[in-house]
């Protein structure tokens, strides 16, 4: 039975539930093949009290710490409700155990890989212009200079009476001087809006703090000039620690009082061109940039099995095709994998080519028919969870052809098992098709796997060719699974809105939205579409319609881009019409219950399914035609969440959902996500960018992604 004070946890995760996604999710990578890096807007923000301006004797000290993250999330509040709950029942609240074969990995029987646990660089202060995106990753703002004079334009001057009054992150140049506008709200929601002053007065994004109440400041230290303006707002993702910090530190100036007139000045900035292609280095590794034909494959397999020939002492499961596997071959290999025994390269290499051709027969969107009587089991995302795959397996049965499943997409990434994870489900692909079905998710693709651990863990267990040939395999997967032609299932969202107008005022007020499709993107669009596509950081922000003056751009025919993102990266909202994701800068919009009626309504659907969102109980309906199903219970080690699969059974013709609940399985003590910080270190040309920092980090979601050195010890 739950205590009074888990209940009341458990209503403060419902409270804190939007603050735990508004970071967003943003990938930091260097060019590859013609990738690039994204980011989201991210870093401190603040409004605070307000004091006569006196000059104070110290010098300020800025020691804002740098592990920046979402200490409200929902999740986060869950897992303190339920550690809570252990606690007062006066019981041990665990959920891993002790397992020495898995303080290394095992090709063969011989062990070759260390785990180490990630630990965060020591002694590092957050600057402004180092602010931290969702996964800690610190991102460079523009340049500007100050005291060139030519540099500078016309100025605005506005008088303020009110806090905040509307510029949501400042930040300076390289030199630490001058306070320059980043991201502001460029519209007034109401009469009166506070928020609305410096829209209304005049100020754009690219403007530079002039003078405060007649005093130049220009060219000032930052700190001083927030402290001498006061209008400093931090962000959703800024921990309790880094605000009580920046709180506490000395001040020079105390904060200017009300009414109070600031001039502005346009400032010329130098942009940091975050998607140009780098030259590539000698002699490193790149992600592959051309898909494998069928004579690659095969020189991969000739390569690899002269190469490294299977170990004389290996003694595990052999595979030498699809036909070498039955279901006690499937039993012995989650055996072996549980005891930290992997396949041994040749074989692993061989299981996924024959995935390759596998998928390359399926379809952008593949379907499949349930007659009275039968069912399918849909699991959404995974993340290398493998004790919770075997137990989703224990619980109900192994694939089979009167047991099907459908797996909704992130098989790998933050989870430390997700070769483990993936060998499997692909062993279980290759044994028989028809009965395992595969949709691609947003960790199925090539950006996130070099973030999110799994290239690090391919690289670490194996090497960078099978990451190459997993990166292909990735891309023949289907975007969307249709039932009986009247069940749609997909990882992320549905398809956006079209135009797909980016209001750069726009924010999440439930009223601001966009208004749902005159005409709905059919189930032959979709079906259309090149399910190969990989997508890029600029792919995302070239995924708006952009209004020219107050000319709204008009419906237009719909790319695969915008497509692919629509339907592994969206999510659902809970009022009508279309409004920007959390997720992304842009690019990314969440749908309401109108566009998931309206969608099903033209094509003749009855419901949909999808995943890519942590839900408490493991799955939710969203809406009365949207399910979301999530799979990995207490996701990475924190999220204090169930995991669920959801029974799809044909009723006398009738197609109906049965969820099914599952709690958290015990696992060796190895955390989440140690495959990101291996990547880092042994690819830096790829990921130099990134500056990670220090303490705590959080993801968009509220989880733990990489826990403080002082926790650690």
């Amino acid at each position: 039975m739950a205590t009074r004070s888990t209940r009341m946890l458990a209503a403060l995760a419902t409270v804190f539930s939007l603050a735990a996604v508004l970071s967003g999710t943003a990938f930091t990578v260097l060019p590859t093949f013609g990738m690039s890096s994204s980011t989201l807007h991210s870093g401190l923000r603040s409004s605070e009290k307000q004091t006569q301006p006196t000059p104070l004797a110290s010098e300020p000290t800025w020691t804002h710490s740098g592990g920046v993250g979402l200490v409200c999330g929902m999740m986060m509040v869950f897992g303190m409700a339920k550690a809570l709950s252990g606690s007062v029942a006066g019981k041990k609240n665990t959920n891993k155990v002790v397992c020495n074969a898995f303080c290394a990995q095992k090709q063969g029987n011989a062990r070759i890989v260390s785990v180490t646990t990630c630990r965060a660089e020591e002694g590092t202060s957050l600057l402004q212009r180092k602010r931290c995106d969702g996964h800690g990753f610190a991102k460079g703002d523009p340049d500007f200079d100050v005291t060139d004079g030519s540099s500078l334009g016309e100025s605005v001057t506005v008088e303020f009476k009110k806090r905040p009054t509307g510029v949501m992150r400042y930040s300076h140049g390289a030199n630490g001087k001058g306070a320059i506008i980043l991201d502001m709200q460029e519209k007034s929601r109401y009469p009166g809006d506070p928020k609305g002053q410096c829209a209304l007065g005049g100020v754009k994004p690219k403007m530079v703090i002039k003078s405060i109440a007649g005093q130049e400041c220009i060219d000032w230290n930052f700190v001083d000039i927030m402290d001498l303006l006061d209008d400093y707002e931090f962000q959703p993702t800024d921990t309790k620690e880094a605000k009580d910090e920046w709180k506490a530190r000395s001040r020079k100036y105390e904060a200017t009082p009300l009414p109070c007139v600031v001039e502005f000045q346009e400032c010329k900035v130098t942009e940091v061109d975050e998607d140009v292609v780098a030259p590539k280095l000698e002699g490193k590794w790149y992600p592959r940039g051309n898909p494998f034909t069928d004579a690659d494959l095969a020189a991969e397999l000739e390569r690899v099995k002269k190469e490294s020939p299977v170990p004389s002492d290996y003694s595990g499961v052999v595979y030498s095709g699809p036909s070498s596997v039955d279901d006690a071959w499937i039993q012995a290999l989650m055996e072996q994998q549980r005891d930290g025994i992997l396949l041994p390269k040749s074989m692993a290499y061989e299981l996924v080519v024959d995935t390759i051709k596998v998928l390359s027969k399926e379809k952008t969107m593949s379907e499949f028919e349930l007659k009275p009587g039968e069912k399918v089991t849909v699991c959404g995302d995974t993340h290398g969870q493998y004790w919770d795959v075997m137990n989703i397996f224990k619980i109900n049965g192994l694939p089979s052809a009167s047991n099907p499943y459908l797996f909704n997409g992130d098989f790998v990434d933050r989870g430390s098992w997700g070769m483990e994870n993936i060998l499997l489900l692909y062993a279980l692909k290759v044994k028989d098709p028809s009965s395992m079905h595969f949709n691609r998710g947003n960790h199925e693709l090539i950006e996130a796997n070099m973030i999110y651990g799994f290239a690090g863990e391919c690289m670490k267990k194996y090497d960078d060719t099978l990451f190459d040939l997993f990166s292909e395999s990735f891309r023949k997967l289907s975007l969307c699974h249709l039932i009986n032609k009247e069940v749609f299932v997909t990882h992320g969202g549905l398809p956006g809105p079209n135009p797909r107008i980016y209001m750069p005022g726009m924010s999440h007020d439930p009223s601001d939205a966009i208004p749902r499709n005159t005409n709905t993107l059919t189930l032959d669009e979709i079906a259309a579409c090149d399910r190969e596509t990989e997508l890029q950081s600029g792919t995302y922000r070239n995924a708006v319609d952009i209004p020219e003056g107050d000319t709204i751009p008009e419906a237009s025919k719909v790319s695969q881009e915008r497509i692919v993102i629509d339907l592994i990266w969206g999510d659902p909202r809970l009022t009508n019409g279309y409004g920007p994701s959390y997720r992304k800068s842009r690019g990314i919009f969440m749908f309401g219950p109108d566009v998931t009626d309206k969608f099903c309504d033209d094509n003749g659907l009855k419901f949909c399914i999808r995943s890519h969102e942590v839900k408490e109980d493991g799955w939710k309906q969203d809406h009365p035609r949207l399910y979301t199903v999530f799979s990995a219970p207490n996701y990475m080690d924190v999220g204090g969440n169930k995991g669920a699969f959801l029974t799809v059974t044909n009723e006398g013709g009738s197609l109906e959902v049965t969820p099914t609940e599952f709690e958290k399985s015990e696992h060796p003590d190895v955390p989440p996500m140690i495959w990101q910080n291996f990547f880092a270190e042994s690819h830096p040309h790829l990921t130099k960018k990134m500056k990670k920092a220090t303490g705590p980090v959080y993801d968009s979601n509220g989880m733990l992604v990489q826990m403080s050195k002082q926790e650690l010890e």
